[in-house]
C-alpha cells in the first residue's frame, strides 16, 4: 500500500508543481492583440478584439504598425486577423491544457488514498458507485462546454461571444439544478442499479457522499463553461489557476475532514464540493471582467441556434459513455481477477486519455480562425495530425509501462499482476488511437461536421454493443480490451478518413475557381 500511496503523492505534486510553473509563465507572458477597422463608411469603426499568442504570425497581407508597448495592432485592411501554428504555439497551450484534463483524475485520487486509509474497506467501496454517480451525469453534460469552445473560437464579434457565453451559462445552469434534483429524488434506486444487489452495504455511505457533491453540480458546469470560453480566447493561465485552487481546496479539506475531524466520505464530499465552487467562482469573476457578461440574460433565438449546435455533440459524448460502460459490465460477468484486473487498466486509460483530448481542444481553439483565412493551406492540419500521432505513441509508451512493469503498485495478486501484464499491450494500443481519433475529431468539431460526427458514433455505438451483447461477446478480459481498442481505431480511422476528404474537396474547389 505504501509504494501506491507514494508514488499517487509524487505524481500529485509534480504535476501541479508543473502547472504552477506554467500558469506563472503564461500570466507573465505578453499577448498579442489584433484590432481591426473597417473602410466601408467615413468613420472608421474598431472590429472585435483578438488575442492570440506572442508568437503566432501575423499574415503577409496585413499592413499592421505597432502603437504602444502593450503590442496593440490596428490593420489597415478589413482582412481578418491569420496566424499560423507552429511547435511553440501549440506546446504552450497543449502543456496548461493537459493539466487541466488530467486534474480530475488526480483529484479522485486524493478522495480514494484518504478515505481508503481513514474510514475503511466499506467507505471507500462506497465512493465507486457515489462517483461514478456525479461524475457521468456531469460527463454527459459537458457538450455545453464543448459547443462554447467551437462558437467562441469562431466568433468574430466582442457581442457575439459574450451572447453565447451568456447563453451557455444559463444552459449550465439550468443542467446543472437538474442534475442536482435528480440525486436527491432518485439518488437511492440509481445507486442501487450502479452498485448492485451484492454491494448494498455501502449505499447508505455512497447515498450520503453523492447527495452533498450534487449540490455542487450547477458550479461544476458554470465552470466547465467558463474553463472553455477561456481557453477558447487563448487565455490558459487562469483555468490552470482555478485548478491549481481547488487541488489544494480539495487535498486540505479533505485531510482536515477526514482524518482530524472524523467526517469520513462526507468529509471528503464537502472537501471536494467545496473546491469546485471555489474554482467555479474563479473563473466566473475572470469572464465577468473579460466579457462583461450579464448572468441569467439569454435570447431564445441563439439559445435554439446553440441547442441544434450542442445536441449532435452530446450524441458523441453519450456514445462513449455506453460503449465505456458496455465493456465494463462485459467483464464484469468474467470474474473477480478480470474485474480487478479492467479497473487498474480502466484507471491507467481514463489518466492517459488527457492527452488527445488536450490535442483536440488545440484543434477546436486554433483551427477556426485559420480556415477563415483566404489562403489557407493543408499545413495546420497535418501539423495537428502529427502532433496528435506523437502525443498518442508517448502516453501510449507511458500508459503500457505502468500495470506491465510495476503491477505491485496496484494488487499483490499474482493472478491479477498476470492478467495484467498480458493485457497492458492492448491497454497502450488503445491510448495511441484515442489520441489520433480526438485530434481529428476536434477539427472536424472546428469545421462544424456535426451530421458526420452524429451519425458515426451512433453506427460505431451501435455495432460495438451488438457486438458486446452477442453470442460472438468475448470469454476473455483481453477479447474486451480488443473491443475497445477497435473502438478507438474505428473511430480514428473514420474521423482522418473525414478531415482527409473535408481538405481534398476544399483544394478542388478552390483549383476549379482558380482556373
Amino acid at each position: 500500500m505504501k509504494p501506491r500511496r507514494h508514488l499517487a503523492k509524487f505524481l500529485l505534486l509534480t504535476v501541479f508543481f508543473a502547472a504552477t510553473l506554467k500558469s506563472k509563465a503564461f500570466t507573465s507572458s505578453r499577448m498579442v492583440q489584433f484590432r481591426t477597422t473597417t473602410h466601408t463608411s467615413p468613420r472608421s469603426i474598431p472590429a472585435p478584439l483578438y488575442t492570440v499568442p506572442r508568437n503566432a504570425s501575423l499574415g503577409v497581407n496585413e499592413k499592421s504598425l505597432i502603437l504602444s508597448d502593450e503590442d496593440t495592432i490596428y490593420n489597415s485592411t478589413t482582412t481578418l486577423p491569420s496566424y499560423s501554428l507552429d511547435a511553440r504555439s501549440v506546446f504552450q497551450f497543449v502543456t496548461p491544457t493537459l493539466a487541466l484534463w488530467m486534474a480530475p483524475p488526480i483529484m479522485s485520487l486524493i478522495d480514494t488514498a484518504v478515505v481508503g486509509q481513514c474510514c475503511g474497506a466499506t467507505q471507500l467501496a462506497a465512493l465507486a458507485p457515489a462517483c461514478t454517480l456525479i461524475d457521468s451525469s456531469a460527463y454527459l453534460c459537458m457538450f455545453v462546454a464543448t459547443a462554447c469552445t467551437n462558437l467562441v473560437a469562431s466568433a468574430t464579434e466582442d457581442e457575439s461571444v459574450r451572447r453565447t457565453v451568456e447563453t451557455a451559462l444559463v444552459l449550465a445552469g439550468v443542467l446543472g439544478v437538474f442534475l442536482c434534483g435528480m440525486v436527491w429524488t432518485a439518488g437511492t434506486p440509481l445507486l442501487w442499479s450502479i452498485a448492485g444487489q451484492a454491494s448494498a452495504s455501502v449505499i447508505p455511505s455512497a447515498l450520503r457522499y453523492s447527495l452533498i457533491r450534487a449540490l455542487a453540480q450547477p458550479f461544476v458546469l458554470w465552470a466547465s463553461v467558463s474553463r472553455a470560453t477561456l481557453l477558447a480566447r487563448h487565455d490558459t493561465a487562469s483555468p490552470l489557476w482555478s485548478v491549481i485552487l481547488a487541488f489544494w481546496l480539495n487535498l486540505i479539506g479533505t485531510v482536515t475532514l477526514v482524518k482530524y475531524a472524523g467526517w469520513g466520505i462526507a468529509g471528503a464530499a464537502v472537501a471536494t464540493a467545496t473546491a469546485d465552487v471555489a474554482a467555479a467562482l474563479f473563473l466566473l469573476q475572470r469572464v465577468r471582467r473579460d466579457l462583461h457578461v450579464r448572468f441569467f440574460s439569454f435570447s431564445s433565438t441563439l439559445l435554439n441556434e446553440f441547442l441544434k449546435y450542442s445536441l449532435p455533440i452530446f450524441a458523441t459524448i453519450l456514445g462513449k459513455s455506453v460503449v465505456y460502460n458496455g465493456v465494463s459490465l462485459s467483464v464484469g460477468r468474467l470474474g473477480a481477477t478480470a474485474l480487478a484486473a479492467h479497473q487498474v487498466l480502466l484507471r491507467n486509460f481514463f489518466f492517459w486519455t488527457p492527452v488527445g483530448d488536450s490535442v483536440g481542444m488545440t484543434s477546436q481553439v486554433f483551427l477556426p480562425r485559420i480556415l477563415q483565412q483566404p489562403n489557407t493551406t493543408k499545413g495546420a492540419r497535418r501539423f495537428l495530425f502529427q502532433t496528435g500521432v506523437v502525443a498518442g505513441l508517448v502516453a501510449a509508451t507511458l500508459a503500457g509501462l505502468l500495470p506491465s512493469q510495476g503491477s505491485a503498485i496496484f494488487t499483490n495478486s499474482a493472478a491479477v499482476a498476470s492478467t495484467l501484464r498480458a493485457t497492458a499491450p492492448i491497454l497502450a494500443f488503445s491510448v495511441s488511437l484515442h489520441a489520433i481519433a480526438l485530434t481529428c475529431e476536434g477539427m472536424l468539431l472546428a469545421q462544424r461536421d456535426l451530421r458526420f460526427l452524429s451519425t458515426s458514433y451512433l453506427v460505431t455505438t451501435l455495432v460495438t454493443i451488438l457486438w458486446l451483447t452477442s453470442p460472438l461477446r468475448p470469454a476473455s478480459l483481453a477479447g474486451a480490451w480488443w473491443i475497445l481498442a477497435l473502438f478507438q481505431g474505428g473511430r480514428a480511422v473514420q474521423f482522418a478518413s473525414r478531415t482527409w476528404w473535408i481538405a481534398r474537396r476544399k483544394s478542388l474547389q478552390k483549383e476549379a475557381a482558380q482556373s
